[in-house]
């Protein structure tokens, strides 16, 4: 079914205020609508329509999106019984494919998800390409086998023609994620497959083997009613039981991490699916945080050592701490994860390096210079709010003042205070996470505010140096639908996720760049990213000792800035 088409329709046909006034009370402020929001408790109205933009968000819990994603969530539905419901308000007739995804449908989901795994293995025993890979990787046969990995081809319909062959209806086939249009969606990737708690496959997770600029290097299966890749943990199935005996989970940010940790001997080891554990995606990991409670109190992040890994440590401190974890935090050497540094050094000089794992004080201290370091403890603290183990946030408070030499009464002062004045409204930390990345978001805001700008901005940028992986993945689809001349909110939206969709919500609500200062805005952003990059390269080059190189880079470097100042 081309849901492309039935989704233009009904946004065409159906007003998201008028949609929205029939489940709340909405009240005009300005050119948008307010209203106290749906979907969690708040005395405050933070729940936001903008009619000329047709979307929504919530600034208290942080949900937003389209008339879809409202009906989804308000209604608790499948996307396609939002779609059947929103159909029958604009008088269009609309029979969904899952019809409901009654038992019966979720259980011939798991049987094609169960043919396509078994598909997948056969290609990989075809395929000396896909061997080699995986052998390069430093992966065993024995872990293929217990992983279940296989292959996608480059073929384009492979799949969708060998699940018609075993007797799958079209339209099955095409909404379990696997298939659009009888296109396969993973092709020429290495296939890992993703399992619930009792060992059902419920969705993939798909690795390039050559690299291509244009396409990310790793994808999941799309979210269906048997998968929601924000609620499930790669590796959990296999981990579970190694948790309760380690009386830990190790977290890591990747298949290969996982898959080679588990060859290593470390096997209580599980990753999230696309969205790390941060206070931003803190709706999204309650699920994931809930079923690890049932297993482990106590969590080991592991991080590469650089900036942006620390950045990443610190920014799923929060979450983790709302959860009521014990978390203590790994980092390894840069630009080194669990699997390159398992092939490199071995089981021995891992564990060396898990028994020096950082404690969140320790981190604090190590992710701010002396002169910041104050700085870094009101965030501790803000952090620390968040705590719900009493006796775990002593423990912090009190060894934190052992290691800044700060009077504990005053740290526990200044916590009383920050606890005293919380509002109603989620608060978010501010841990530098956009700091250099902020361009990427002011880009973005451009683009959709005054889209006559896109095929200027992406002439100008690189979408593959983008930092933000929302951003980076959101300017992909963009570009798709430019390439093709049919760029438009709506069709943006329709390829989007609900996380997607959240994120761009909130940054049409919250834009600010006016028509008179576009133009600057966009250039000086460029202009920065530009350098950006450039000084990347010219430090990896400088490293190296390579002065031609060296002297050429920084040639570029000037004319950018002459180029952008001229």
């Amino acid at each position: 079914m081309n849901y492309q088409k039935i989704l233009e329709e009904i946004k065409n046909r159906l007003d998201i205020v008028d949609v929205i006034s029939e489940y709340i009370d909405l009240k005009k402020t300005g050119q948008n609508y307010k209203s106290l929001c749906p979907f969690h408790p708040e005395k405050t109205p933070s729940f936001f329509v903008n009619p000329s933009k047709q979307i929504f968000h919530c600034f208290g819990c942080g949900k937003g999106g389209d008339i879809i994603t409202f009906v989804m969530e308000y209604e608790k539905v499948s996307f396609s019984e939002a779609i059947s419901i929103l159909a029958k308000k604009a008088g269009l007739e609309f029979e969904p494919s899952e019809k409901s995804f009654s038992y019966a449908s979720k259980e011939k989901l798991y049987e094609i998800y169960e043919q396509a795994l078994h598909y997948y293995i056969s290609q990989l025993k075809n395929s000396e390409k896909a061997k080699q890979y995986l052998k390069s990787r430093g992966i065993n046969e024995q872990t293929v086998e217990i992983f279940k990995i296989g292959y996608a081809s480059e073929e384009r319909n492979s799949l969708y023609n060998f699940l018609k062959e075993k007797g799958f209806d079209e339209s099955l086939i095409n909404s379990s994620g696997l298939v659009n249009n009888s296109y396969d969606f993973f092709r020429n990737r290495i296939i890992i497959p993703i399992q619930d708690l009792t060992g059902r496959v419920i969705g993939f997770g798909g690795r390039l083997i050559e690299r291509a600029v244009e396409l990310p290097k790793y994808i999941n299966s799309p979210d269906t009613p048997i998968f929601k890749k924000g609620e499930n943990l790669f590796g959990f199935w296999h981990a579970k039981q190694y948790i309760r005996e380690k009386g830990y989970v190790i977290v890591v940010e990747g298949y290969m991490d996982v898959i080679l940790c588990h060859q290593y001997g470390f096997k209580n080891t599980v990753a999230p699916l696309g969205t790390a554990l941060t206070q931003e995606q803190l709706e999204k990991t309650k699920r994931i945080l809930n079923n690890l409670k049932k297993f482990t109190n106590k969590i080991l992040l592991i991080f590469d050592g650089d900036e942006a890994g620390i950045l990443a440590a610190q920014r799923s401190l929060m979450s983790l701490f709302n959860g009521g974890f014990i978390v203590k935090i790994v980092l390894l050497p840069e630009k080194e994860d669990p699997a390159s540094f398992l092939q490199k050094y071995g089981e021995k000089a891992f564990k060396n390096y898990l028994s020096k794992a950082l404690s969140p004080v320790d981190l604090i201290i190590k992710s701010y210079p002396q002169k910041k370091l104050n700085e870094g403890i009101r965030n501790f603290l803000n952090m620390l709010s968040y705590l719900k183990d009493l006796i775990y946030r002593d423990e912090l408070l009190k060894e934190l003042s052992e290691k800044t030499g700060i009077n504990e009464i005053t740290l526990r002062e200044e916590l009383k205070q920050i606890i005293s004045n919380k509002t109603s409204k989620k608060e978010r930390i501010d841990l530098k996470a956009y700091s250099g990345s902020k361009e990427e978001e002011i880009l973005l805001r451009i683009v959709l505010s005054y889209p006559e700008k896109i095929n200027y901005i992406l002439e100008k940028v690189k979408i593959e140096d983008f930092e933000i992986q929302s951003i980076r993945n959101i300017f992909l689809k963009i570009q798709e639908l430019q390439r093709n001349s049919e760029f438009s909110l709506n069709k943006l939206l329709n390829m989007l996720d609900e996380e997607e969709k959240a994120f761009i919500s909130k940054l049409i609500m919250t834009s600010e760049i006016d028509e008179e200062s576009v133009i600057q805005n966009m250039k000086d952003c460029i202009k920065k990213l530009a350098l950006k990059s450039i000084d990347k390269k010219i430090k990896e080059v400088a490293k190296l000792g390579d002065e031609k190189n060296l002297n050429e880079l920084i040639k570029i470097r000037k004319s950018i800035i002459r180029n952008y100042n001229g």
